[in-house]
Order: C-alpha cells, then structure tokens, then sequence
C-alpha cells in the first residue's frame, strides 16, 4: 500500500513539473544565447519572439549590452521575419542600448493579432574589448516603455522571466602590439673592446716625414752646386 501511494505521488510530481515547463510564458529570446568570439571580430544574434497561446498585435524588444565590449554594427530583417513591419531600430553605441518595435503592418489592427513564433531582426555585434559581454532584455512586468508583447486587446503579456538573455566572451588582445621599424635595433655597447676613432695610420705619418727629409736633403744639395 505504501508502494502504491509512492508511486502515484511520484507520476503525480513528475506530471505537475512537465506541465510548468511546457507553460513557458511569451517571451523573446537571443540565439545564439553564448558564443566564444575573437575581439575585433563580429558576429551575428537572431532576436526572436514565442507569444505562446497568446495573440500578438506588437512587440518592443529593447536591449543592453556592454558597452566597453560590444558595439551595434548593424540591425537587419530576418530571412522569414515574424512580423513585417518594423516601427524603429534605434542603437545608441555609446550607452550600450538598442531598441526596436514591430508589428504585422504599418497599419496594424486588432483583427490581424496572431501567436507569433518566429524572429524579428538580426544584430550583427562587433566585439571591441575582452571578457564576458552581457546581452540582457531590459524588462519589467507593468511596464509597457520597455520589452513588451502586446496582445490583441493592447496589453503587455510578456512574461519577463522567460526572456533568454545573452551572454559571450571575448578572447583576444585588446589590439596590435607595436612593433619596432626596419633598422631600429640598437645594440647595446656596455663598454668592453670599445675603440676610439682613428683620423689617420702610422704608415702614412713615416711616409710624409721621409718625404720631408729627402725633400730637405734635395734642396741643401742645389744651394752648394
């Protein structure tokens, strides 16, 4: 009997947990979510969206990353995007920010919610400082000036804690190490076998001082004859 009851609340714990893990809420997500990238390099990240059961009429994503290690080189529309019209893609490098707003049309309404699964735009990131950059939806349940998934009826449904967020490191120097020019090298001279410059060589002094005795001789020889 006891077995039995064991058993049952087993299936009955397994069933409950299955259950929350099947019920994950909307969200927006980042693939890939990690990545090992060279510094100076860029790579790509998709940003996607799952509203779930839930109708979608709009969504915001907005973004914060690292600004000391990534920089925003561009942001572009997905092979198959999720929604066809963007409303804005705005980056803000210096303050490590980027927003951006979609919906299925510029003149979007009510009767053209859906449940939306599928990607929104691709950030192509350039890597510009080593270490663990961070890549987070800014998003906060009530409020709608932030990461939204707006439903059928124009309220935020997201549920923030599903988001998958980002995070990749960057390996690498920092930059080229200098290097120093052709024909730079200075051999260091710490003073042993040093030599003094010579101006001139002993054979050629012997030589100008016979020539000035001959010399001398010659002309003493002319003034007797």
């Amino acid at each position: 009997m006891k077995k039995s009851l064991f058993i049952l609340s087993l299936v009955l714990c397994l069933g409950v947990s299955a259950s929350s893990a099947a019920v994950a809420g909307p969200m927006l997500k980042l693939s890939p979510s990690s990545g090992s990238f060279s510094n100076g390099s860029t790579f790509k990240v998709t940003v996607g969206v799952d509203s779930g059961t839930a109708k979608s009429m709009a969504v915001d994503a907005f973004l914060t990353f690292d600004a000391g290690k990534l920089e925003v080189v561009s942001v572009e529309d997905p092979s198959s995007p999720a929604f066809t019209f963007s409303m804005g893609k705005n980056i803000y490098n210096s303050d490590g920010k980027l927003d951006m707003s979609f919906n299925p049309s510029g003149d979007s309404v009510l009767g053209e919610s859906v449940a939306i699964v599928g990607d929104l735009a691709v950030v192509t990131f350039k890597a510009k400082g080593t270490g663990t950059a961070a890549v987070n939806f800014t998003c906060q349940a009530g409020s709608t000036i932030d990461t939204n998934i707006f439903d059928n009826q124009g309220i935020d449904v997201i549920d923030c804690a599903s988001n998958q967020n980002g995070s990749y490191t960057i390996t690498g120097d920092s930059g080229p190490q200098p290097t120093s020019p052709p024909g730079a090298t200075v051999t260091p001279n710490n003073g042993s076998g040093a030599e003094l410059p010579q101006t001139g060589s002993v054979g050629t002094t012997i030589g100008l001082l016979i020539f000035g005795i001959v010399g001398l001789i010659a002309g003493t020889i002319l003034k007797w004859l």
